[in-house]
C-alpha cells in the first residue's frame, strides 16, 4: 500500500496535496494495492472526507486498508504488508478479524501501552539488538529494531524467531559485517516493494503532457499504470511458454502504442515464423484543383 502517487500537476485543483517529503511537492495523492510482482490492483484517489464511505473508526488511513482487502477471500492466509501511515495496532486487529494476516512498520505514538526500549539503550547494545512484546490475547507483536536507526513493526503472524545475519556495511571498520535481524524484518522487507516497483515502472516512460485541465493527467496516468501492468503478466506468459527472451518495457510500450497485437489468434502463424510484413495503407489522393477556379468560388454555400 501506498500514501501518494507522484501524479505532479501544476494547475489548480482542489485535489491537489502537498507533501514536503515527496519529490514532487505538489500532487494528486492516490491510494494503491499491489502486489510483490509490482501489478497495482487497486487504486483510490484522494478526495478529503468522502474519500471512503466505511467509516471503521480507524480514521482514514485504516479506513483505506479496509476498503482495499473487502474484495479478498477470507481466511485465505492473504498477507497485506503497510507502511507506517497506515499501520496501527486497531488495523492490525481489525484485519485479523477480516481473516487477513499484516505486518507493518509503525509510529511508536500509535502503540499506546506498549512500552519497548529507548533507542538510546538499544543503540548502547549494538546494531541489531531488539526488544519486543506480545499481545497474548489477539497474539499480536511489536518489536522494535535498532540498525543504523530503530524501526519498529508489528504483526499477527510473524515473530522474532529465526534471527539470521544481514550484511551491513560498518562506516567505522570499513567492511561488512553481520547484523542479526528478526523474522519479522526479513518478511517485511520481501514483500513491501510490489508499490514502489510500480512507481518505478511507471516513472520510467511516464507520459508527460502539459495540459491546463488536471484531470488529463489522472487520465494519462491510469493509461501509464495499465501499460505496466501489462508488461509483468506478459513476461509471465512468456514463462510459462518456455521464452527465455523477452521485450523490455520500453519495447513493450512503443508496441502498444503502435496497436501491435501480442496475442496469437486463430488462422496467425506461429511464434518460429517469421513476421508478417506491415503494409501501410496509403491515404487516396486527392487531386488539386484547376487553375480557373477562383477563391470565390470555394467559399460559395457559406452563411
Amino acid at each position: 500500500m501506498k500514501d501518494i502517487e507522484e501524479v505532479d500537476t501544476s494547475r489548480h485543483s482542489s485535489l491537489k496535496q502537498y507533501v514536503k517529503t515527496k519529490p514532487h511537492k505538489w500532487g494528486i495523492k492516490v491510494f494503491a494495492r499491489a502486489g510483490s510482482s509490482g501489478i497495482e490492483y487497486d487504486f483510490e484517489i484522494y478526495q478529503g472526507k468522502g474519500t471512503v464511505h466505511n467509516d471503521t473508526g480507524l480514521g482514514i488511513s485504516g479506513d483505506i486498508v479496509i476498503r482495499f482487502v473487502e474484495g479478498l477471500p477470507k481466511y485465505k492466509n492473504f498477507k497485506v504488508f503497510t507502511d507506517n501511515w497506515f499501520t496501527s495496532y486497531n488495523l492490525i486487529s481489525a484485519l485479523k478479524n477480516y481473516g487477513i494476516l499484516a505486518v507493518g512498520t509503525v509510529r511508536p505514538t500509535r502503540l499506546q501501552g506498549c512500552n519497548l526500549k529507548a533507542d538510546s539503550e538499544l543503540k548502547k547494545q549494538g546494531r541489531g539488538s531488539y526488544d519486543y512484546r506480545t499481545e497474548t490475547e489477539r497474539n499480536i507483536i511489536a518489536l522494535k529494531w535498532y540498525d543504523n536507526k530503530s524501526v519498529v513493526l508489528v504483526s499477527s503472524y510473524e515473530g522474532v524467531s529465526p534471527v539470521e545475519p544481514v550484511k551491513r556495511l560498518s562506516v567505522g571498520e570499513r567492511k561488512y559485517i553481520d547484523v542479526p535481524r528478526p523474522n519479522i524484518v526479513k518478511e517485511y522487507n520481501r514483500s513491501i516493494g510490489g508499490v514502489d516497483l510500480h512507481d518505478m515502472l511507471v516513472a520510467l516512460y511516464r507520459s508527460n503532457i502539459d495540459v491546463k485541465r488536471f484531470y488529463l493527467r489522472i487520465v494519462f496516468h491510469l493509461l501509464d499504470m495499465c501499460v505496466v501492468n501489462a508488461w509483468p503478466l506478459y513476461r509471465r506468459h512468456c514463462r510459462q511458454r518456455g521464452i527465455t527472451k523477452h521485450m523490455s518495457l520500453l519495447i513493450f510500450r512503443s508496441d502498444v502504442a503502435h496497436g501491435d497485437t501480442l496475442v496469437r489468434r486463430r488462422g496467425q502463424p506461429s511464434d518460429d515464423s517469421p513476421p508478417p510484413t506491415v503494409v501501410k495503407k496509403r491515404a487516396p489522393l486527392v487531386p488539386n484543383p484547376f487553375d480557373d477556379v477562383s477563391v470565390e468560388s470555394l467559399g460559395e454555400g457559406k452563411a
